[in-house]
């Protein structure tokens, strides 16, 4: 967020931004659904997890968002309410910055680097559109099994990080994947049996990468 702002100036500029730094326990919420947020989140340490809800109230993992990355900018900005929700996944300190209070002339003349703060705003967000874009990709497929092979062929060609929260836990990437954790386990196992992949604990090793090309 402060990518551009001299060092020196970081605790001037959020200040005169009014930032808020608050910080929350594993599995608390930070955003509700339904709720109009007037402030987008930065995360600081730590990551947060954005689920939708279907109607009949099954949760699936949109994305995680960690060290530096920001959540409900969209919101925000634009008033509406939220159709996800964002919870804590592990201890996290998150900086909450006021939209609306940014973007007045006042603040924009008083704040010489606010314009940089929003260029990477914008940049971050059409990041993560394109990550979501990948996610429908993901979740258009049929077959679990290709789900698998799809989110694979992503982390590895580095359109997510090798390390992502997803597969901290077989419940987590089930939810990424917006798959029953049993239905996950079983097409894992049979990857395994098949030599296409090894398990070590939540991680999913490739041992055949031809795999990945068909």
């Amino acid at each position: 967020m402060l990518d551009g702002v001299p060092r020196e100036l970081y605790e001037e500029t959020l200040v005169k931004l009014k930032v808020r730094e608050k910080s929350y326990l594993e599995g608390e919420l930070l955003l509700r659904l339904g709720s109009r947020p007037e402030a987008m989140g930065v995360v600081v340490d730590g990551y947060v997890r954005i689920d939708f809800y279907d109607d009949d109230g099954n949760a699936s993992t949109i994305t995680m968002v960690g060290r530096g990355g920001m959540f409900a900018e969209a919101v925000a900005c634009a008033g509406d309410p939220s159709i996800v929700q964002v919870q804590a996944a592990s201890d996290v300190r998150v900086l909450w910055l006021d939209m609306n209070r940014m973007m007045t002339g006042r603040v924009m003349r008083e704040t010489p680097y606010v314009g940089v703060i929003m260029a990477n705003n914008v940049r971050m967000l059409a990041r993560k559109n394109t990550l979501l874009v990948r996610k429908l990709q993901l979740l258009s497929q049929k077959r679990l099994r290709d789900r698998i092979k799809l989110y694979l062929v992503q982390r590895e060609s580095g359109m997510l990080p090798k390390d992502t929260m997803a597969e901290q836990s077989r419940t987590s990437l089930a939810r990424y994947l917006g798959a029953d954790r049993s239905a996950l386990s079983r097409e894992l196992g049979r990857l395994r049996d098949e030599g296409i992949v090894s398990l070590d604990g939540g991680t999913i090793n490739i041992v055949d990468r031809s795999f990945l090309e068909n």
